[in-house]
């Protein structure tokens, strides 16, 4: 585990589509008593051109960086989308007792559908 409060998990980016970061090595999994570990994501300019859809993010897991599994995906980390642009974060919990994890925005629609976001992994204290 870093020894930084936050650890970079994806820079900022525009995506129309899925998209998965980069895996970020935890160097060991997070515990699954005690202090929890939550992918911060952080969007801005969430919108579609017309009508309504939708951006779905989720938390991957891997032992050896490229053969990724889904962790957690509760509805919570949907986003929905209309012509107005919206900005916010939301937290992904990840427990897991594997080395990599990484986060995929795992579907997105609408016509024209398009976010910005990055994300940090923090620690959540009691």
């Amino acid at each position: 585990m870093a020894t930084d409060a936050k650890l970079a998990m994806q820079a900022l980016v525009t995506k129309t589509g899925t998209f998965n970061s980069a895996g970020v090595d935890l160097k060991v999994g997070a515990p699954l008593f005690g202090n929890v570990l939550w992918a911060r994501i952080l969007y801005l300019n969430a919108n579609t051109s017309s009508g309504a859809g939708a951006a779905t993010f989720r938390v991957t897991e891997s032992d050896d960086n490229s053969s990724f599994t889904g962790i957690y995906q509760p509805t919570e980390c949907s986003l929905t989308l209309a012509t107005t642009a919206i900005s916010g974060e939301i937290y992904v919990p990840i427990v897991t007792k594997h080395r990599y994890v990484r986060l995929e925005l795992s579907a997105i629609s609408g016509t024209g559908a398009t976010i910005d976001y990055q994300a940090d992994i923090v620690e959540a204290r009691p």
